[in-house]
């Protein structure tokens, strides 16, 4: 590895068109993006694992629908 080399992560959307290949590509997100075929996407690796679990997803859309998401928004904006 060259000196002038650096690891860096880049973020990328998965709707959008792909950049140039450089290194491996890594998905992470519990669920598979919706209407993308698992052959049509060039990722290395699937971490599903390490994103937050079902409960904590499900607890934070329905607070997202609940007459807390006001107070939630308002919160995260200080």
């Amino acid at each position: 590895m060259s000196s002038t080399h650096r690891n860096t992560i880049q973020i990328c959307r998965v709707y959008a068109p792909p950049p140039i290949k450089e290194g491996a590509w890594i998905l992470i997100d519990r669920l598979w993006p919706r209407g993308l075929k698992k052959e049509t996407l060039a990722f290395d690796l699937w971490l599903k694992d390490i994103t937050p679990s079902v409960a904590l997803r499900q607890w934070f859309h329905g607070i997202l629908k609940s007459d807390g998401a006001n107070l939630l928004i308002a919160i995260l904006k200080n």
